[in-house]
């Protein structure tokens, strides 16, 4: 698409212009270039920002951020396939209804102005973009902290066709941001809503062999493949990829909520023979997939061991197999906080389970979600 937009930029000639704004905004005024494959080359004025302008009245990704005072240099793209135009207009915060409403009442003279009305709210303007054309737009982020929309106001649009800027402000949960139309939340949540899903992804607070499970019922968790170990839970919407899907795939995902249970960051829960023993050799061997969900099978030193996560109501279930175990299995999960681990095999003594090689070929841990998480 990028491809057929230069082709088009060269057979329509190059053009540059400079927008004019006015004194009472804060932004500089703003460069705008087409540039096509004969444009000499020119370095990055400030930190690369691509977005594109999408079937189904869409801005893709719908959201990105922003240091107060950064220097942006925006790619925009039409890569609109069913032939609409598109432009985009950077706003100040809680002006999007208003903005789009004056564009609406320009009527006739819209199209020469690129439906940007005279407004000291609109703080940076594209072009009405055709399809297939691409702009670079380079502007500064407001030196204010705060939520920026931006919107196309192309008549018809602008009700659905809008995103935000977060200047030095945390974006919140995607599936909860007020800022963006909700199917634009809904095409950056891994999965789709499907449950149960399983991702392999660069995830926070873990090593890069990262798999995220979406259970069946609004819990999740992540599995270390490179330390063979659960490593938290969180409950609610799935990842957010909208960083790693826009950019070179090494972004991590984000978490719609904080976990709710952190494993140890350190802590490598299984031994055997003895509770105290070095901490052992693991290798992961790869996983089986059974009504959507994995069981995930590794080797800890010679023992071969196979380990999945269910929930039911407010339970959290750990299933393990260890069915060549030849010495006692010793499992160090000590408490965190109210948060206690429970098994109907074995012995508990001071947060470690002790459990006979006759009866490590199968047990459960289990956890009960907290309160907190369990309200919907």
């Amino acid at each position: 698409m990028l491809l057929q937009g230069f082709l088009a930029l060269v057979c329509g000639g190059i053009l540059r212009s400079q927008q004019t704004v006015p004194d009472s905004r804060k932004l500089q005024p703003v460069e705008a270039e087409k540039a096509g494959p004969a444009a000499t080359p020119k370095p990055k004025a400030g930190r690369a920002v691509r977005l594109a302008m999408r079937d189904g009245l869409r801005f893709d990704p719908p959201r990105f951020t922003a240091a107060a005072g950064e220097l942006i240099e925006m790619e925009l793209e039409n890569a609109d396939t069913t032939h609409q135009q598109h432009n985009f207009l950077l706003l100040k915060p809680g002006k999007r209804d208003e903005v789009v409403t004056q564009a609406l009442a320009m009527g006739d003279a819209g199209p020469s102005k690129g439906f940007v009305p005279p407004n000291p709210d609109v703080l940076v303007y594209s072009a009405l973009l055709e399809p297939e054309r691409l702009q670079i737009i380079t502007f500064r982020a407001p030196a204010d902290k705060g939520v920026y929309p931006f919107v196309c106001t192309f008549p018809g649009h602008g009700m659905i066709m809008y995103g935000a800027l977060y200047v030095g402000t945390p974006m919140p949960p995607l599936d909860k941001d007020p800022n963006i139309p909700p199917i634009a939340a809904a095409g950056f949540v891994v999965g789709r809503g499907q449950r149960p899903f399983i991702q392999r992804m660069f995830m926070p607070e873990c090593g890069p062999a990262a798999i995220a499970v979406a259970l069946p019922s609004d819990q999740n968790y992540c599995w270390d493949a490179g330390q063979c170990r659960l490593r938290y839970l969180w409950r609610g919407a799935f990842i957010d990829a909208t960083d790693h899907w826009r950019g070179k795939g090494a972004d991590l995902a984000r978490l719609p909520e904080e976990p709710w249970w952190r494993a140890p960051q350190e802590e490598f829960p299984l031994r055997f023979g003895s509770a105290d023993a070095a901490r052992p050799q693991v290798k992961f061997l790869g996983y089986q997939v059974a009504d959507g969900l994995p069981e995930f099978h590794y080797r800890v030193n010679d023992a071969e061991v196979f380990e999945k996560v269910t929930a039911k109501g407010e339970e959290i279930a750990v299933q393990f197999r260890i069915p060549a175990a030849k010495e006692d299995v010793f499992v160090r999960v000590a408490a965190s906080g109210n948060l206690v681990w429970h098994s109907l095999a074995g012995e508990w003594s001071h947060g470690v389970l002790r459990l006979p090689h006759t009866q490590a070929s199968q047990f459960v841990l289990t956890l009960r979600v907290p309160d907190i998480a369990a309200k919907q």
